[in-house]
């Protein structure tokens, strides 16, 4: 399961080089931080780094100070970036109690809201996409199917989804297929594959790109 987080707004003249960008604070089941945070997705974390995905505009070599649970600030620098993935690599590993603690966080839930999943997350990041294409508010959204302007803005941030009974009728108002909306596409293709896995592997055990062989047998 990913953990969720948010960053941040950054604090004022922290854009200088060795200072901290961008504050990440994790999310205690659906809930958030503050409406003017952006969204993470956590989905690797290791004693020595984690594999972020998020829109936040980042550059190898920022800083990112983490609020870890039993564990405080820690920091970490991005190593490398591509799309919205972000390696980073702690500047001092942390301990199994504060990976656990971490973990614990990401299970627990809000009494009303489940806890976001990546496949909602992606959902949300199209919603608002479409939406957008399609010269539509989140209010005309949430008029026509009949629901309140606040579920439609949280379809789009993750914290939750419409049926999937209602799926088509939403894609209707967006004027696309279902299956634009759901994301319904070709699998990825293999050296793709096997390109994300290595960084993910390198990133997990604390070594380099170079040094990863994955060697497939048919």
């Amino acid at each position: 399961m990913a953990i969720s987080g948010y960053f941040l707004p950054a604090a004022p003249g922290a854009d200088a080089r060795g200072s901290a960008r961008r504050k990440l604070s994790l999310a205690v089941g659906g809930t958030q931080n503050g409406e003017t945070g952006i969204r993470v997705l956590i989905h690797n974390i290791s004693e020595t780094g984690l594999l972020l995905e998020s829109d936040a505009a980042l550059s190898v070599g920022d800083r990112i100070e983490i609020d870890l649970p039993h564990g405080g600030d820690s920091w970490a620098s991005v190593v490398w970036i591509s799309e919205h993935l972000i390696g980073c690599r702690f500047d001092t590993p942390v301990s199994q109690a504060v990976l656990s603690a971490a973990q614990l966080r990401s299970a627990v839930t809000h009494d009303e809201e489940q806890a976001p999943t990546p496949d909602d997350e992606a959902f949300g990041a199209r919603l608002h996409r479409l939406r957008v294409r399609a010269g539509l508010n989140q209010a005309e959204v949430a008029e026509r199917m009949g629901v309140s302007a606040p579920s439609v803005s949280g379809w789009e941030k993750g914290r939750a989804r419409p049926k999937h009974g209602r799926m088509s009728a939403l894609a209707e108002i967006l004027g696309v297929q279902t299956a634009d909306l759901l994301g319904d596409h070709a699998p990825e293709e293999l050296h793709d594959l096997i390109d994300r896995s290595r960084r993910q592997i390198a990133l997990a055990m604390g070594t380099s790109e170079d040094r990863i062989r994955i060697i497939i047998e048919l």
